[in-house]
């Protein structure tokens, strides 16, 4: 007799295609369509009107030249400071080595707009170093810390990650002997570092660039934060239409922000299949730190890393040193006057106050959770099984990675403002699940790509040999695949819950007052004039840091203790 019964692990992968093809039709596909639609249909009928308005709009002209130009000063000037620090690090010798690499490595748990936040309480009219010039210079305008300049320098102390990452991993793989060629013909060490070491990291820095690129192109934070009321970029002219309805406009201009990004998307993968790797010997020497012989250059060199060092510490530790004092301090004083527990004791004793906290944790929880189980079966099916099924579902699952966050934001308002079919009849937008859904496909993406990557190095000998011993699919995921990806797992959730807990771009589209999550919290107090306002936001990036670092912490020892069963 045929057995036509479906086994339960077919039922259940087909259970789970079902559940991720509603996601993404639901929550990817048709908001996308709805861009289009808003943007080319917004009466049923083909129009252009939105983009005569938008070309009519000298607001929008000047967002959309603003744009240009902070992001190609961006990727200048985090090319010049991230260039420098690598080399610090790794090509000369520099003392306090250790120091540096802390310093340089803050833009990794200290970023978004708890960052943005942290530099205005250094720049800002009521910030540290503004009050400390106050009392040199008595008529300069407080506010001098506003516009394209301010949004660039953070722009350049917050995208250096990418270089502490990336730039610094590719120096250690080259040659060291051809450098060492050239100084035995008396170059020196600064120059050998231009002339023989960068042309060796230009694919790795090219890629950079336009990771630089993009995340500069769709920066919100820091323009909402800093740009002040004349000074507008792409992320925020979009965020102003859709709050005077004009949802066409806001759709056209994120659909223009989206063919942006995919263009320098596709031309990042075409550099990394043209040669993303560091040429290197197949018997190369190991890289080692250059003295740098020249006294006055050695002096120049050490000056400008110590600055930076400062530079990188000083949002940090002024936000934390100004947490603990009274109100009046924060706004009078150049230094706490004194100490208190008050403004901490506020933020977990008042409802209002610790609301914006309570909700980051809670969504970034739900989101985490769900998205990781998604992750991991698309991750599996994907490399288990190939096919136009497992094609399409990558496909769409990176979708995220590549359109900015705002079209999706514009998109999920549009198409969800009303009842709909694909959620039940239920409105969305007003609720408090628009959100966290939203969330979940931000952080797929990462999620997908690591898990995949960490699957392919696992060996399938393993699981043959499970499955030859008559092991389900699903107790060989538990005891054999399972173990070996928690260290993999570990890390993406932590990276996905940090990134989530201060996230601003969505927030700032979909939140309603019953969830309202830091980074609104954050931005709402660097505009407002209360003086309690502005002390409990310190409290909030002190806490967003410290949750930083016990979460990469905990994920990175329970890695270490999974590594250390295996």
């Amino acid at each position: 007799m045929t057995r036509t019964a479906l086994s339960p692990n077919k039922l259940l992968q087909g259970v789970g295609l079902l559940i991720i093809a509603w996601l993404v039709i639901a929550f990817l596909y048709y908001p996308i369509a709805h861009v289009l639609i808003a943007a080319f249909f917004p009466e049923g009928q083909l129009s252009l009107g939105a983009a005569e308005r938008l070309a009519d709009s000298s607001r929008v002209t000047r967002s959309l030249w603003n744009t240009a130009l902070v992001a190609a000063v961006t990727v200048v000037t985090v090319n010049v400071v991230g260039i420098f620090q690598v080399a610090v690090l790794e090509f000369f010798k520099v003392r306090f080595a250790p120091l540096l690499l802390l310093a340089f490595s803050t833009p990794l748990v200290f970023s978004s707009v708890a960052a943005v936040s942290g530099y205005n309480f250094v720049y800002s009219s009521h910030g540290f170093l503004t009050k400390l010039l106050l009392m040199v210079f008595p008529e300069m305008d407080p506010n001098w810390f506003t516009g394209g300049m301010a949004v660039v320098f953070v722009h350049t102390f917050t995208m250096t990650g990418y270089h502490i990452l990336f730039v610094r991993i590719a120096l250690r793989r080259i040659d060291f002997s051809t450098v060492e060629a050239a100084q035995s013909l008396g170059v020196s060490p600064a120059r050998a570092f231009i002339s023989i070491v960068l042309p060796m990291l230009v694919p790795v820095l090219l890629a950079t660039s336009l990771l630089v690129l993009l995340g500069s192109l769709n920066s919100f934070a820091a323009p909402a934060m800093l740009g002040g009321r004349d000074f507008y970029m792409i992320s925020s002219m979009i965020q102003a239409l859709v709050g005077l309805g004009r949802t066409d406009m806001a759709a056209l201009l994120s659909l223009l922000l989206g063919a942006v990004s995919l263009v320098i998307f596709l031309w990042m993968k075409h550099v990394e299949s043209r040669g993303g790797t560091v040429s290197t010997a197949k018997t190369q020497a190991p890289l080692r730190k250059t003295a740098i012989r020249n006294r006055v250059t050695n002096a120049i060199v050490h000056a400008l890393a110590y600055i930076l060092v400062v530079i990188y510490a000083a949002p940090i530790l002024i936000t934390i040193a100004f947490s603990f004092a009274p109100v009046e301090s924060i706004i009078r004083d150049a230094f706490p006057s004194a100490f208190t527990l008050d403004h901490y004791i506020a933020v977990f004793s008042n409802a209002r106050a610790f609301g914006p906290l309570g909700n980051s944790l809670m969504l970034a929880t739900l989101a985490v959770a769900v998205a990781l189980a998604v992750s991991l079966f698309a991750a599996i099916r994907i490399r288990s099984t190939k096919g136009v099924v497992s094609d399409s579902l990558e496909f769409s699952l990176f979708i995220p990675w590549v359109l900015p966050g705002m079209m999706l934001a514009v998109g999920l308002i549009s198409a969800y403002s009303g009842p709909s079919l694909l959620t039940f009849g239920q409105t969305l937008v007003g609720g408090y699940w628009l959100l966290p859904i939203a969330y979940v496909f931000l952080v797929i993406p990462l999620m997908v790509r690591m898990l995949g990557a960490a699957l392919a190095g696992i060996d399938p000998n393993i699981n043959d040999a499970g499955r030859s011993l008559g092991a389900s699919a699903f107790y060989r995921f538990r005891r054999l695949t399972a173990p070996l990806l928690a260290p993999v797992i570990a890390l993406v959730t932590a990276m996905s819950f940090n990134d989530l807990l201060s996230e601003y771009t969505l927030s700032v589209f979909l939140y309603n007052i019953n969830n309202m999550p830091l980074g609104v919290a954050l931005q709402n107090a660097a505009r407002a004039d209360g003086q309690d306002q502005i002390a409990i936001s310190m409290v909030y990036v002190v806490l967003l840091l410290t949750f930083s670092l016990i979460v990469i912490l905990a994920a990175d020892r329970l890695g270490a203790d999974r590594s250390g069963q295996r």
